[in-house]
């Protein structure tokens, strides 16, 4: 089992983590918005970086077996996904210098959301007993009611935007709409103890992707939107609650491994 120490100890370290991403945002803001793109870019590449790390290794620990491989292959697939389009849009911004949305970027962007879905159905299983018609109602009413306002103000401008951006503008609401019910479910969970500190951090990391992608959808729709801008702040805090989730995970694993080991001696 896990300690309280062990606990702290990672929420410390998560909340340096997220005040110093959210302190280089708004001090590279504050610069120029030049400055805040670049750096806005950049970021990604350790983030996003040690995110796939974390992921690849955790599937490898646990392989193809039962739910929790099945969960977390899913989980490494939407890392990779993730990766590769979060490299792409950097490319297509700083290098090419052409605006990455819409872009190639998109198609691995979206790939990645089934695999995010599927590592949720398939955690979710062994507790599915704990899931009430209460909480899942609960989730369902918050997911529908962003979903309906966003989908409104995409198609409505539709007649003044290119096919491709009403396309995509309406398919990055849905699937966030899909992944944020478990996320939500997974969070009153923890609180009611039915799951660990891990599953806790993975949902709010996609709780803080929902509430950036809507961000992203009103500033782009008001054309205000730029890479690294404050807002951006939701899409690293993502990131560094599912590396931190992944990496909370491992850390139990191998002392799991480890009392069974010394429990055969």
């Amino acid at each position: 089992m896990q300690t309280t120490l062990d606990v702290i100890l990672s929420k410390k370290y998560l909340t340096i983590s997220l005040i110093v991403i959210a302190a280089i945002n708004l001090a590279a803001n504050l610069i120029s918005q030049d400055l805040a793109t670049l750096v806005g870019n950049l970021g990604y590449i350790p983030i996003t970086g040690a995110f796939l790390i974390l992921s690849l290794l955790i599937a490898s620990r646990f392989g193809l077996t039962g739910n929790h491989g099945l969960a977390w292959f899913s989980f490494a697939a939407f890392a990779v996904s993730w990766f590769i389009a979060e490299m792409l849009w950097i490319h297509q911004e700083l290098v090419l210098k052409e605006d990455p949305f819409p872009s190639a970027a998109d198609i691995f962007y979206i790939v990645g959301y089934p695999f995010l879905l599927m590592f949720f159905v398939a955690y979710l299983q062994p507790v599915r007993a704990a899931i009430t018609k209460k909480i899942l109602g609960l989730s369902s009413a918050v997911s529908i009611g962003v979903l309906v306002p966003s989908l409104y103000l995409v198609l409505s401008d539709g007649v003044h935007t290119d096919s491709l951006n009403v396309i995509l503008g309406a398919i990055y609401p849905i699937f966030d709409a899909m992944v944020i019910i478990p996320a939500i479910i997974g969070v009153v969970l923890f609180f009611k103890g039915q799951v660990n500190f891990m599953w806790t951090l993975v949902c709010l990391g996609t709780i803080c992707l929902f509430a950036a992608d809507t961000a992203f959808l009103f500033g782009q729709n008001e054309d205000l939107y730029y890479t690294g801008n404050p807002a951006e702040i939701l899409f690293y805090w993502n990131y560094v609650f599912l590396a931190f989730g992944v990496h909370n995970h491992l850390t139990l694993f191998k002392k799991e491994k480890k009392s069974k080991k010394a429990a055969l001696e």
